[in-house]
């Protein structure tokens, strides 16, 4: 019998492993207030989406996409990885937090500096005359995320979670109703543009009030320690982000902007609520596992419990979306995108594997492997390319079966290391995902099988409508009958975190 991951091992010691310690606690109310406050923010950003998505034709999204691409690369080197190394090193003094707060900034100003000095030749590169003038717009952005990067560390590192999904919550307010209001007034895909601009801005105005910083001249024997940690992070995160996004810069290159844009879009509809749930443990995680990182037991507990709970919830959505996405596009979107079904199929259910990926990263920054972080990140640089371009040979859905084949790869290091450094097998592992894989089994079998047994000649509202329920259905009952002490266990877990 599979033995529970939430009770303390017999070899613990630390009492931040034990059920209802003080971290649990923590843990337990920072999700529950992050992801109350993201899922109310995602229904209002998906809502916004589609109306959005209405508005909008697929050029707004490929020209859009096309400028991120650039952007999003020099995102991550305008941040440096320094916030990552101000929650991962825990000793740094006052001084050398303002150091790095005064590196932040400088870097912020260098990426839109940058921005404007590329902007017109990505434009050239893609043949979209509209990419400069986005680019130096949404480049403005890189002053603003860079004076909140530090002070937002700390308040993460402070394990103020509470706090921030408010602020998150609030930014993804002001996005979505700047895009909803330049959209309603034909402003095209300036909607995309300004809606995001809007929301980094009224964050970090909030976080310079609530955590202000001063600001000291960087020295290098001051910084050495984090500058080599931070060179770690950001040469993995340039890697993944270049490799990742390669099937957009290819994707556009070969098959045009309108391919791209149901591309973009299919990615978006396939990825965004899974990134919702990903993103509230991005938030917590780092923070907590730099906490126990000298404690292997609770690190391997609190993978192992984040891990099943996290596909419980994830899973489900994923292979939900992917078996309803030829009703769902042209109920929701309307007809014009109907293009977006097939890779949106593919997408979808890689997002599911994709998220519990994202648990395993962390850990290698906590646990003294930062550089195997970033060597696999150069492996992805070097093989992610070369299978989007051979699969764009096949459109857009051999754009997204790239992604199944190739991304595997970039599993096998991450998972040696954690799994050695938490003292876990990988069988041990694997047991952890058995919930979640058994209901999607049972739910995907019964979608399947109302599919066809609804009549034709029905509205497809109604076929939706019907999957859905169906889908929901079946997967909680599978759940709660194989698995009832599983849903136990994890519910007794949550009522110990709560008690003070």
């Amino acid at each position: 019998m599979m033995q529970p991951i939430v009770s303390a091992s017999t070899s613990e010691s630390s009492s931040t492993t034990a059920a209802g310690s003080p971290l649990d606690r923590v843990l337990v109310r920072g999700l529950a207030w992050t992801g109350a406050v993201k899922w109310l923010s995602q229904i209002l950003s998906w809502l916004s989406t589609i109306v959005v998505a209405r508005l909008l034709a697929p050029e707004d999204y490929g020209v859009v996409a096309m400028a991120a691409a650039v952007l999003g690369l020099i995102t991550l080197l305008n941040e440096f990885g320094l916030g990552a190394a101000v929650v991962a090193l825990r000793h740094l003094t006052e001084t050398q937090i303002a150091q790095i707060h005064s590196l932040a900034s400088l870097f912020g100003i260098s990426g839109f500096l940058l921005t404007c000095a590329v902007a017109i030749p990505t434009g050239q590169f893609f043949g979209a005359q509209e990419v400069p003038l986005i680019m130096i717009t949404m480049g403005a952005g890189f002053v603003i995320l860079a004076m909140r990067s530090v002070p937002s560390a700390l308040l993460e590192k402070d394990l103020r979670f509470k706090f921030l999904a408010f602020l998150e919550g609030g930014q993804s307010l002001v996005a979505a109703l700047t895009a909803l209001i330049v959209a309603w007034s034909g402003g095209g895909y300036w909607a995309l543009v300004l809606g995001g601009l809007a929301g980094q801005l009224a964050a970090t105005t909030v976080i310079w009030l609530s955590r202000p910083l001063s600001y000291a001249w960087p020295t290098f024997d001051s910084m050495k320690e984090t500058i080599r940690f931070s060179s770690h992070v950001l040469t993995s995160r340039v890697s993944w982000y270049v490799a990742a996004s390669s099937d957009v810069f290819i994707g556009g290159r070969v098959l045009g902007q309108v391919a791209v844009g149901l591309y973009s879009l299919a990615g978006t509809l396939a990825y965004v609520p899974i990134e919702k749930v990903t993103a509230l443990l991005s938030r917590v995680m780092p923070a907590i596992y730099a906490t126990v990182q000298n404690d292997p037991p609770a690190m391997r507990r609190y993978l192992l419990l984040l891990t099943e709970a996290l596909s419980l919830i994830v899973w489900p959505m994923a292979v939900g979306m992917s078996l309803v996405a030829h009703d769902f596009v042209p109920v929701v979107l309307g007809d014009k995108w109907n293009g977006v079904i097939a890779p949106l199929e593919i997408l979808a259910c890689w997002a599911g594997v994709r998220s519990i990926f994202g648990l395993v990263g962390p850990l290698l920054y906590v646990t003294g492997n930062s550089r195997v972080a970033m060597l696999n990140g150069l492996l992805g640089l070097a093989t992610y390319p070369v299978g989007f371009w051979v699969g764009s040979h096949w459109g857009v859905i051999g754009l997204a079966w790239a992604w199944v084949l190739v991304q595997p790869l970039a599993f096998i290091q991450p998972y040696r290391y954690v799994l050695r450094a938490t003292q876990l097998s990988l069988w041990g592992y694997l047991r952890a995902l058995w919930p979640a894989l058994s209901g999607i089994i049972l739910m995907a079998a019964c979608i399947l099988g109302i599919q066809d047994a609804i009549p034709a000649d029905w509205p497809l509202a109604i076929h939706l409508g019907i999957e859905i329920l169906v889908g929901g259905a079946a997967y909680l009952m599978s759940v709660q009958l194989l698995h009832r002490r599983r849903l136990v266990l994890l519910l007794q877990f949550i009522r110990e975190s709560r008690k003070e």
